[in-house]
């Protein structure tokens, strides 16, 4: 018998190679796959098609870019509530509190016109820096999450949490008018990643809708080379969804 060769060493992977389902976030349990031929124009033409199912069928063509062949349910309660132009977001403190669309796009450093608010809050959520809190149908409210699982079968942690307080922050150590959205964009992915202790690639950050290609991308890397390792804390900048009791922060 010869002698058995030595496997290739298992490569661990890093939270950002799980996909949102496998990462199973509480209370997302219910999955959609719209069909890849699904035309909800041509399914228009069908009279006995009502109004309602039309409208799912667009929303879900829509979203299949950002959240891949599987949507969770959560996505489509998350874009009716972008449909009023306002989100309802969890405090640290437990206490909700509305969060205009107009608001967080001047936090991206535009306009409600000018910035893509829809596009950007379902890919916080597709990334799970956001979710939508269990049976949110009816009164659909985000929470910030402070600790990604590295894999699946690990706790999500949220603001607020006991042991949230043991979980790096991912403050964005910038202002979005002056780096411009898709630097800031940028920087908060690469500060995400190093708050989660794993590193983000230009590979991955090209397959971002708006961001092209992995010279793009690099390119937008070195823009914002000399911030990733900014101390951010504890004077958090504004232009983040902070996930921290502002009471007890310097002012």
């Amino acid at each position: 018998m010869g002698r058995k060769k030595p496997g290739k060493p298992r490569r661990e992977r890093t939270a950002a190679e799980y996909t949102l389902q496998q990462l199973q976030p509480p209370g997302y349990d219910r999955w959609m796959t719209p069909a890849p031929d699904l035309d909800p124009e041509r399914a228009a033409a069908d009279p006995g098609l009502s109004a309602q199912a039309l409208g799912l069928m667009r929303r879900l063509v829509r979203l299949r870019p950002v959240y891949g062949p599987k949507i969770p349910v959560q996505a489509v309660w998350l874009d009716v509530a972008l449909d009023g132009g306002a989100l309802r977001l969890r405090r640290t403190d437990g206490s909700v509190g509305n969060l205009p669309a107009g608001e967080l796009a001047a936090m991206l450093g535009g306009t409600a016109e000018a910035v893509d608010v829809r596009g950007t809050v379902h890919e916080l959520h597709a990334n799970g820096m956001l979710l939508v809190e269990p049976d949110g149908e009816d009164d659909t409210v985000l929470r910030v999450v402070v600790g990604k699982p590295a894999k699946p079968g690990d706790p999500w942690l949220f603001g607020g949490d006991i042991a949230s307080d043991l979980v790096p922050k991912a403050c964005i150590p910038g202002d979005p008018r002056t780096l411009g959205a898709d630097r800031f964009a940028a920087l908060a992915y690469l500060r995400s990643h190093l708050a989660e202790g794993t590193v983000g690639t230009a590979e991955e950050y090209a397959t971002f809708e708006g961001v092209g290609s992995v010279e793009r991308a690099q390119e937008l890397f070195d823009a914002v080379a000399d911030l990733v390792d900014v101390r951010g804390c504890p004077a958090c900048p504004t232009a983040h969804l902070c996930t921290r009791d502002p009471e007890t922060q310097p002012v």
